[in-house]
């Protein structure tokens, strides 16, 4: 038996005849014929009633029929995806990250897709959420890594598609020293009052902290904002070295938390949920390599962020 003789026998099912069948895969009928039989020899037991009407399935044709379709729908899944895979290594594609992504999840994910297609040529670039979007509208990136709120109108105009790829949080963060030693909680008063170090505006970060502020009626004027830094490594230099807090992603501090250079604390009344979005254009067609590496993002079995 081959897959064929299996392709052969569900034509001629589909068909209701021989001759009909015969037609349809440019075959003689005495051709065909001969296929048939040798799947019953190869089964040894009857799948076709002929008769001058056509043809009647048996029961063990039903269950071969049933089978066979699965077999030749699983054939042109495997051929579509041998054709994708060999047709990646003649394509390049840009990807452009935010911060938190690009520093401390993205990295990973990429040396696991190029293992699994290692004749890919991919590339990444780090600038804030609005710079990404700004580049994958005008097509210099293929595909952006973006985080914190979306604004789907914005999106809608710059012609681009947004998914959701998982959730992160941002949390406060401290110095480890004796005046947090025993805090685990502070109030909302109490961080309108610190000495604040955050993102630049642009970023998915200050964004989501924007967005937290504003639902609990505050305004960013109502902070002591005392730094705006570019690199969430510089941020972290400067809570470390006492000069402030921060509110950043827990993502890109599990180290110094673990080491307990730094502290996390939880604000009182309030939360920052933050998002990790993919985006691409809906104009611009994909090719093969960018389709691959979007439904490799997409699921969080594969892509295995640091």
């Amino acid at each position: 038996m081959n897959l064929s003789q299996v392709t052969a026998f569900c034509t001629v099912v589909k068909a209701g005849s021989i001759s009909k069948a015969a037609k349809h895969l440019h075959l003689t009928q005495p051709a065909l014929s001969l296929q048939i039989q040798d799947l019953e020899e190869h089964f040894q037991t009857q799948l076709l009633e002929r008769s001058n009407r056509g043809v009647k399935v048996t029961l063990s044709g039903e269950l071969l029929y049933s089978y066979g379709q699965r077999m030749m729908s699983l054939n042109e899944n495997l051929i579509q995806e041998i054709n994708a895979l060999t047709s990646l290594g003649n394509e390049q594609m840009m990807i452009g990250a935010s911060s938190t992504i690009g520093g401390y999840a993205l990295p990973c994910s990429i040396y696991i897709f190029k293992e699994k297609y290692p004749q890919s040529d991919v590339k990444m670039t780090i600038a804030n959420t609005k710079e990404i979007l700004e580049q994958t509208e005008d097509g210099v990136l293929d595909i952006g890594l973006i985080e914190g709120p979306l604004n789907k109108k914005l999106l809608n105009q710059q012609k681009l598609i947004a998914k959701n790829i998982c959730k992160d949080e941002l949390v406060m963060i401290t110095p480890a020293n004796e005046k947090w030693i025993d805090r685990e909680v502070i109030t909302l008063d109490e961080l309108t009052r610190l000495p604040l170090i955050l993102r630049e505006k642009g970023s998915g970060i200050r964004e989501t902290v924007e967005k937290a502020l504003n639902d609990n009626d505050l305004q960013m004027n109502d902070c002591q904002l005392t730094m705006e830094l570019s690199t969430l490594e510089s941020i972290k230099s400067c809570v470390e070295a006492g000069q402030g807090i921060s509110i950043i992603s827990r993502l890109a501090v599990r180290r110094e938390l673990r080491h307990g250079t730094l502290k996390a604390l939880q604000v009182e009344g309030i939360s920052f949920p933050h998002y990790f979005t993919v985006i691409y254009s809906c104009v611009k067609p994909k090719t093969g390599l960018q389709k691959t590496f979007i439904e490799f993002i997409k699921c969080p079995h594969s892509r295995s962020f640091c």
